[in-house]
């Protein structure tokens, strides 16, 4: 019978209590009326009956788990495929059934496709939630498998596009980062940057950007149907440092993404860059970077000046506190007689209170611990002075009198000190002409060079907490609710009658001494190493009245 189609619009019908796909054409007719339909059914063959039809299975897991592997597509969704005569989705497959296994012995077969686990159809499922479903059981799994012919199966596998394979259901992503960057010197003077990358916080090789375009250059060939995420381009001109910091950035996304597939990650190209072949044998990386398997000896940290501007300098791994914030004044030209009034705070967030580091930190150290635990850690160089008298001084110097001016124009910004009516004034001398007249009235503004730390545990108060603020004249303990609300309650300690300070961990205290009597003040707080260094900056520096 011969039939004259107008269009034809194709129908999918799903039988939810068998999950099998049907289609039906609904054939229109000229004139715009539908005249008749029909369905067309694909006849009988061996495709439509065992052993090529859809089956349910039962897989109880063995000591050494289900016995099977899965292959598919990594997103979910894509395009239809005809499989034994009927139209699907992707669908998931088995990769691998061990011999004996349990998987076996329930008569599941290599190339079987997955059209349901655990009674949740999975037909154009991403890989990850089908494994997700495999996992819910961890005893039994029911799942519903169509095999389907050799031949078949080959052109399933030859359409393929975006697969992955799990070699076991217990892989997790893998913690690839690139903290940061080493400069070397190559060919005389010229400088070239080297991407220090870690597995799981520990280093274990640096390359530069010619090693990362070759390793994705070769798994471009070998997975060539992969598709891959994108990689960051080459530059025909020197790159700047904002440059330099984006290429940093995605070379990190790039590589985070390439290593998340397992079937990449293990494979020897990947493997060999990263070093973890035949004991570390970094040979194909080493041909363009040398010493890759050599923690590198300086990394390029960058550190916000107090004009909220940028830099980055280049210090010894091994570096301490001392040796950063040196490297830092020597790049922006601050006389090395005048470091030890400077410091480098430390920020998490944007809410964050800034903090000293330790004398004792290691900021290479503390940058990748921190990178490696998704900490939005900042490194901030200010001033460290409570006195305004060594404040005047650095002022002779036009460096750091921008400094500390850009440091006062942020606390003022930030509420940090009180204006007391001053606001004219300040607005008035704004101004880098007058830099010094501004810092002179916030001199007299309440609450200038102090710190105020976040309410804590005190051993005196029972049914509260407190809130310790210092400045250059005196010591004030305001007492306040658990939740940090200040009542009207304030102790005020003058620095003369300090006769002792120290910290422990999370406890810090000090001793008061007046009148011939002691009196130590405990208080439990994770800034408690932060309070000892202004406690000692502050005795050291500021006169005891």
């Amino acid at each position: 019978m011969m039939l004259y189609v107008i269009n034809c619009i194709l129908l999918y019908i799903i039988n939810v209590a068998n999950h099998y796909f049907y289609t039906d054409f609904i054939v229109s007719l000229c004139q715009g009326s539908l005249r008749s339909m029909m369905t067309l059914q694909d006849e009988k063959s061996d495709t439509n009956s065992e052993p090529y039809a859809p089956h349910p299975v039962i897989i109880v897991k063995g000591p050494q788990g289900f016995g099977f592997n899965v292959r598919g597509q990594i997103d979910e969704g894509g395009q239809l495929k005809s499989i034994n005569g009927h139209l699907y989705p992707p669908l998931q497959h088995i990769s691998n059934v061990i011999p004996g296994g349990p998987a076996d012995v329930a008569g599941v077969l290599m190339g079987d496709r997955i059209l349901e686990v655990n009674g949740t159809s999975v037909a154009g499922e991403s890989h990850s939630r089908v494994i997700e479903l495999i996992k819910c059981n961890p005893e039994k799994l029911r799942m519903v498998l169509m095999s389907v012919p050799p031949k078949e199966n080959e052109r399933l596998d030859g359409e393929a596009v975006s697969y992955c394979s799990e070699e076991e259901f217990d892989i997790k992503s893998v913690d690839i980062t690139i903290p940061n960057i080493s400069q070397r010197e190559e060919g005389g003077n010229k400088t070239v940057a080297y991407y220090n990358v870690y597995l799981n916080g520990k280093f274990l090789c640096s390359h530069r950007y010619k090693a990362f375009y070759n390793l994705q250059a070769d798994l471009k060939n070998k997975f060539f149907q992969f598709e891959f995420p994108k990689f960051p381009g080459k530059w025909p001109f020197q790159l700047s440092q904002a440059h330099l910091e984006k290429r940093h950035k995605d070379l990190e996304q790039w590589l985070t993404q390439v290593c998340s597939i397992s079937q990449l990650f293990k494979h020897f190209y990947i493997q060999e860059f990263l070093g973890l072949t035949n004991g570390g044998n970094n040979t194909k990386a080493d041909n363009v970077s040398l010493d890759s398997k050599q923690e590198p000896d300086n990394a390029d940290i960058k550190v916000f000046l107090p004009d909220k501007t940028s830099t980055c300098v280049n210090i010894p791994t091994e570096s301490y506190v001392k040796e950063f914030v040196e490297a830092v004044c020597e790049k922006n030209n601050i006389p090395s007689e005048h470091a030890s009034n400077f410091t480098i705070y430390k920020t998490y967030g944007l809410e964050d209170m800034e903090v000293a580091l330790s004398p004792a930190d290691k900021p290479v150290d503390l940058y990748v611990q921190n990178y490696n635990e998704a900490k939005i850690l900042k490194f901030h160089f200010k001033k460290f002075v409570f006195s305004t008298e060594i404040e005047d001084a650095l002022a002779d110097d036009p460096i750091c009198l921008n400094m500390l001016y850009q440091q006062a124009i942020d606390d003022l910004n930030n509420g940090r000190f009180e204006t007391s009516g001053k606001e004219i004034e300040l607005k008035r001398t704004q101004h880098v002409t007058t830099q010094k007249e501004f810092l002179k009235i916030v001199h007299s503004c309440p609450g200038y060079n102090t710190v105020t730390f976040p309410h804590c545990m005190c051993d005196s108060r029972k049914d509260g907490h407190v809130v310790l603020s210092v400045c250059e004249s005196k010591i004030a303990i305001q007492a306040c609710s658990t939740e940090g609300e200040k009542q009207d309650q304030i102790k005020n300690f003058l620095w003369a009658h300090v006769s002792d300070f120290g910290c422990d961990d999370d406890l810090f205290h000090f001793t008061i001494t007046k009148n011939s009597s002691e009196r130590k003040i405990s208080l439990k707080s994770p800034y408690a190493e932060y309070m000892a260094q202004c406690f000692e900056n502050i005795t050291q520096h500021s006169s005891k009245s």
